[in-house]
């Protein structure tokens, strides 16, 4: 019951932090003033700030305890700030969604419903028994709540290791799991197939949604039937291992599962939007956000932004817009500095030794 009580408290103070970390991000870069959009851009902010706070500390092999004292510290201060700061657009955000709620009462109850619904089945019902990749995902933050140390230790063997995987040592959300396991005592296979799980089930349904409003082109029942015919068809091919449907349900906890239901269908919304409003630079800032934030949870977002980014070439190539053709670089800017940073690492450029 303790470890249930933690996890909820856990989820509680994730979208608390994810929405106060985006409301400053949305007033720093002049975004729009919009409490879902500033959970989304706000977990992917959060993961940013955490990521260069994390990976130098990881390097010194500084005890996960300590790192996590100072970001509880820092988030903590800095939450404050915000609320201290912003209230009035804090404010302003909160009367903007109930004003939403109302305006779009005839969608709320059962998307809400759904939402409930969706998170409930996958805790409860859609649970791999022995599942793939679990030895990384849940090996790694187990080990970091163990020795106290970050991914320094083989999560098969429990042997020290020489090197810092290459192709791990970015995926910061893993530490992260590990330090608030090792601050709040909850077990790292609640905090990761549970909290995680339900954090990332509805920044999809969110995404989703928005979705569907777009296509809806803002009217209710249009938008309620996109939004429910998404996922009526995404649930008739979730038994294919190799669809996004398959991870939504059963794997969403797993970094590239993560990158496959949430950044993924966001980038794709971003580049409809700033084809048709190529002016709005709000668009471009959300997208380089979204390619950065995702890196930080798998590099698997490394690998697939390229080649969005290059199917989207073409309109951008027929619309003949300048601002266009500039977003488009910084995205690519963007994704590919993982790319180099891998590759670096790869070929033994960035020293991945672990000094003891």
């Amino acid at each position: 019951m303790s470890q249930l009580l933690l996890a909820v408290l856990c989820f509680i103070c994730y979208l608390l932090i994810y929405y106060l970390v985006g409301v400053a991000t949305s007033k720093i870069l002049k975004l729009d003033n919009n409490l879902l959009h500033e959970l989304v851009y706000g977990m992917f902010v959060y993961g940013i700030l955490f990521f260069v706070y994390v990976l130098p500390l990881k390097f010194k092999l500084v005890p996960v305890s300590t790192i996590g004292v100072i970001w509880a510290l820092f988030i903590s201060i800095l939450c404050l700030l915000i609320i201290i700061l912003l209230r009035k657009y804090i404010k302003e955000s909160l009367r903007r969604f109930l004003k939403g709620i109302r305006k779009w009462k005839l969608c709320v109850i059962p998307v809400a419903l759904f939402t409930i619904g969706f998170i409930l089945f996958i805790l409860i019902f859609a649970r791999l028994p022995f599942g793939n990749n679990q030895v990384w995902f849940l090996g790694w933050p187990a080990n970091g709540v163990l020795h106290n140390e970050l991914m320094t230790y083989d999560t098969s063997s429990g042997v020290a290791l020489e090197r810092f995987p290459n192709e791990r040592y970015l995926s910061t959300f893993l530490d992260h799991s590990a330090v608030v396991c090792k601050l709040t005592g909850l077990h790292v296979m609640v905090e990761v197939r549970t909290v995680l799980s339900a954090v990332f089930t509805l920044m999809q349904v969110i995404i989703v949604w928005e979705l569907a409003k777009y296509f809806g082109k803002g009217d209710q029942k249009k938008s309620l039937f996109a939004f429910f015919m998404y996922w009526s068809v995404r649930n008739l091919l979730v038994g294919s291992q190799l669809l996004p449907n398959y991870f939504s349900v059963f794997r969403n906890y797993e970094g590239k599962g993560m990158v496959m239901i949430v950044p993924l269908p966001l980038l794709f919304l971003l580049l409809w939007k700033m084809y048709d409003r190529p002016e709005d630079t709000g668009y471009m800032w959300k997208a380089g956000i979204t390619l950065w934030g995702a890196m930080t949870y798998s590099l698997s977002m490394m690998f697939s932004a390229p080649f969005v980014l290059l199917a989207f070439t073409p309109y951008v190539l027929v619309k003949k817009d300048k601002r266009l053709i500039r977003n488009l670089v910084v995205m690519f800017f963007v994704s590919g500095i993982f790319v180099v940073v891998y590759y670096l690492g790869r070929k033994g450029i960035i020293d991945l030794t672990i000094h003891r």
